[in-house]
């Protein structure tokens, strides 16, 4: 069903679970409607909660979105991927993330081989990254370095490999200055693809949609907003909840009688 605002829609939930990428902003500002949304939102005291397939932690996020002029009391937290992949190895059980027989004896920081954009701090205190694949044990895709680092490339690092991967951001495509890129979900899908184990963490998968719920007080009636059909109706579909999309970001230029799977409302841009 196409809206033509949320305003249509907004009085029929009690918690909202916001896309940040696409959604929100396009990666370096925000859209035209997004503070009239917030506050409206605020007005009818309907929980926020923003998510995003990002490998950084939530802080990171949070600081992300205020920088850009959200207020921070127009949502309730930021969500990201990356956070509930920390969670879930802070503190950390080699059980979780290692083959079984594989585990080292000592009971040192977890040693994980990086993957992620040039100079960027992903927040992830504790754990040891090692420039040689073959001293890590386990893979953390966390951000993409494309268009400096092609998938070709990143092919030729991980083969013969043989490691646990862990990808913090199921994304395919990520928006940046010059267009849309390979994201990380891409390159996750490269080493899956050559026999790799692969745990997925974030949208579409569960655990992120149970945290953000969690955060909102977990009321009744959730709308999930994004612009990936793939990711953020999939997901919130799965997670029992309803969905809306906005034909920005990813889906910009997209039929939308063509989404699969389909959202139960779909508007334009994001607006009231």
């Amino acid at each position: 069903m196409q809206i033509s605002g949320l305003s249509e829609i907004a009085s029929r939930f009690d918690g909202m679970l916001i896309d940040q990428f696409g959604v929100i902003h396009d990666g370096q500002a925000l859209y035209p409607g997004t503070l009239r949304i917030l506050s409206e939102l605020k007005r009818l005291s309907i929980p926020v909660a923003v998510m995003t397939n990002s490998g950084k932690r939530a802080e990171a996020n949070r600081q992300r979105l205020v920088k850009m002029g959200v207020p921070r009391g127009h949502f309730v937290d930021a969500v990201s991927s990356g956070e509930v992949a920390f969670a879930q190895l802070f503190p950390f059980s080699r059980d979780e993330v290692m083959e079984e027989g594989a585990r080292r004896a000592d009971e040192g920081p977890l040693r994980a081989y990086l993957i992620g954009k040039d100079g960027e701090d992903y927040g992830f205190d504790g754990i040891t990254f090692v420039e040689n694949p073959h001293e890590a044990e386990v893979i953390l895709i966390l951000g993409s370095n494309a268009p400096e680092t092609s998938l070709d490339q990143y092919r030729e690092r991980l083969n013969g490999l043989t490691l646990p991967a862990i990808c913090c951001n199921p994304d395919k495509l990520m928006l940046t200055p010059g267009g849309l890129m390979p994201a990380p979900g891409a390159i996750a899908a490269i080493y899956e693809g050559m026999g790799g184990k692969v745990t997925w963490i974030g949208k579409p998968y569960a655990a992120i949609y149970q945290h953000a719920a969690k955060l909102i007080g977990n009321p009744k009636r959730i709308l999930c907003i994004g612009d990936s059909a793939e990711h953020d109706v999939a997901g919130g579909r799965n997670a029992g909840f309803s969905t809306l999309l906005v034909m920005t970001g990813v889906s910009q230029g997209h039929d939308p009688a063509k989404l699969d799977p389909k959202p139960e409302y779909w508007m334009e841009r994001f607006t009231w």
